[in-house]
């Protein structure tokens, strides 16, 4: 063989050695990308407390109220952050007694009763996780709702009040509270706004059991109040 065909031989042999096109079969196949679920769906429930500092602003004379709320959830994962989407209900329990609005004087105290208020919301967040715990993933979420409201307040003329006693709603002038009828009838009816929109962020953790995900979470609603949340999550498809 001569020298010039030695060197072709040569060339041609390293080129199918490195070419992938004449590569074994089981060496071209690429291991199976493992991919997460479409989306999670889930169960939520919390509890919501506005002390009545925070209500100051435009109520100089209120009281604390609580929420109990309860829903469905959908998470739709996303390559840096997820979102979720929140299907809920919110029982507001506001508490009767004396009112009294920025701006004006005792003597306009009002005595408020309360129908059942409530609010049907759908609200859309933001998460990105930040941080790892152990089995912990901690997360921040960011976020925006709006729903309709549903209920009434009965107010009444309240009489004798002061700062120092619109506490203690009397119905008796001698006792001499801040004192109202006790019946309301011939009172004021003024009902809640229809819709309500509202901003939520919150610092959360998740934990996993299998195809299921444990979710705790603290936030505050604006305008509105602070709220603990517990919800689980299930994988779709598993």
């Amino acid at each position: 063989m001569s020298l010039h065909k030695y060197y072709l031989a040569v060339a041609l042999f390293l080129w199918f050695a490195v070419s992938p096109g004449v590569r074994p079969a089981a060496a071209m196949t690429e291991p199976p990308v493992a991919r997460g679920p479409v989306a999670s769906l889930g169960l939520e429930a919390g509890v919501g407390w506005m002390p009545a500092a925070g209500l100051s602003p435009a109520l100089p004379a209120a009281h604390d109220f609580t929420t109990l709320c309860a829903g469905l959830r959908v998470r739709l994962p996303g390559p840096v952050a997820d979102y979720v989407v929140r299907l809920s209900v919110t029982d507001v329990r506001l508490k009767n007694g004396n009112y009294l609005g920025r701006g004006h004087d005792w003597d306009d105290v009002q005595f408020v009763w309360f129908d059942p208020v409530r609010l049907y919301h759908v609200q859309v967040n933001r998460e990105r996780s930040f941080a790892r715990t152990g089995p912990w993933t901690w997360y921040w979420s960011l976020g925006a709702g709006v729903g309709v409201l549903t209920g009434a307040m009965v107010l009444q003329n309240a009489q004798g009040c002061r700062s120092s006693n619109w506490r203690t709603a009397d119905t008796d002038p001698a006792w001499g509270g801040c004192y109202h009828d006790p019946d309301p009838y011939g009172s004021t009816v003024v009902d809640l706004p229809p819709v309500m929109g509202f901003l939520h962020g919150a610092i959360g953790a998740t934990r996993r059991y299998g195809t299921a995900t444990f979710i705790a979470e603290a936030g505050l609603f604006l305008p509105g109040f602070f709220g603990l949340s517990v919800a689980v999550e299930w994988d779709y498809p598993r």
